[in-house]
């Protein structure tokens, strides 16, 4: 798996979140915000699936016990994100978001969080172990 291409992905889905932070900062519901959201929930979908499905089981199998249980306590502490994002994108219809405006903004907030720790605990904990699967460090290795 291409980690370079999941940093990409997380950088474009930091984009989409940072432009559906600032819609829902606007007191009245601006007319672009269910675009936005459709966007980040395409990007953040794919991407989670490729993670879930590919990146978090390799690792799991990892030969370093070390490597096994980061990636197990990371996968405990920021799963089911897809599975709560499925479940706000079912509950707000763009009806509700017109009728509930504030409460989508505070919940839309909420969900962005999470989002956000979930890829920065990726980019500091998890990626580089996959890094290190793929590239491991050679004490005993001359240079020269």
């Amino acid at each position: 798996m291409d980690i370079g291409e999941l940093r990409l992905q997380h950088a474009e889905i930091g984009r989409a979140a940072d432009r559906l932070a600032e819609l829902t900062a606007i007191p009245d519901k601006p007319t672009t915000v269910g675009a936005i959201r459709w966007h980040l929930a395409r990007l953040l979908m794919t991407h989670l699936a490729l993670e879930d499905r590919i990146l978090y089981p390799a690792l799991l199998q990892a030969d370093d016990a070390d490597v096994r249980a980061a990636t197990q306590t990371l996968q405990i502490d920021t799963g089911r994100l897809a599975e709560h994002f499925s479940l706000y994108m079912t509950a707000w219809s763009d009806d509700r978001i017109a009728r509930e405006w504030p409460s989508f903004c505070r919940e839309t907030h909420q969900m962005l969080s999470t989002l956000r720790k979930r890829i920065e605990r990726e980019e500091e904990t998890l990626y580089p172990l996959a890094d290190q699967i793929r590239h491991p460090v050679r004490l005993n290795q001359r240079t020269g």
